[in-house]
C-alpha cells in the first residue's frame, strides 16, 4: 500500500525530471539543434548531479518508478505496428530488421548506461565515505 506522503515524493520527483526534459526541450527548440530533447535532458541532468547542483536523493525515487513502468512506454509501438499491418507485410523484413537493430543498440546502450552509472554512485559512495572518514578525526 502507497502511503500519501510517498506518492508525494514520486509527484515531486517526477514532476523536477519532467521539468529537467523541458528544459532540453526548450533548448533544443531554442538553438534548433538536431539532438532530441530527451538527450538534452539526460545531459543536463548528468551535468547537475556531476556539478552538485542536484542531489541523486532528489530524483532516485521518482527515477525508480519510471523504470519499473518503461514497459508501457512501449505499448504505443505495438500498436502502430499493428495499425499498419499492410504495411508490414509488403516491407516486412525492412521494418523488422530496422526494429531488432534499433532495440539491441538501445539495450546495449542501456546496459552500458547503467553499469556506468552503477560504478559512478559506488565511486561516488567510496569517496563520501572517505571524507566521513577523514573528517570524523
Amino acid at each position: 500500500m502507497w502511503s500519501l506522503s510517498r506518492v508525494a515524493v514520486l509527484s515531486i520527483q517526477i514532476a523536477l525530471l519532467i521539468l529537467i526534459w523541458w528544459l532540453g526541450a526548450l533548448i533544443q527548440q531554442i538553438f534548433q539543434l538536431p539532438v532530441s530533447a530527451g538527450v538534452i535532458g539526460l545531459i543536463l541532468l548528468l551535468l547537475a548531479l556531476l556539478s552538485g547542483i542536484f542531489q541523486l536523493q532528489w530524483i532516485k525515487q521518482g527515477a525508480d518508478f519510471m523504470l519499473a513502468e518503461l514497459m508501457l512506454l512501449f505499448i504505443p509501438c505495438v500498436v502502430g505496428i499493428i495499425n499498419d499491418l499492410d504495411l508490414l507485410l509488403s516491407q516486412g523484413w525492412q521494418l523488422l530488421l530496422s526494429i531488432t537493430l534499433g532495440t539491441c543498440a538501445v539495450m546495449v546502450a542501456t546496459a552500458y548506461s547503467v553499469c556506468w552509472g552503477f560504478k559512478l554512485e559506488q565511486r561516488l559512495r567510496k569517496n563520501t565515505n572517505n571524507t566521513a572518514y577523514v573528517s570524523g578525526d
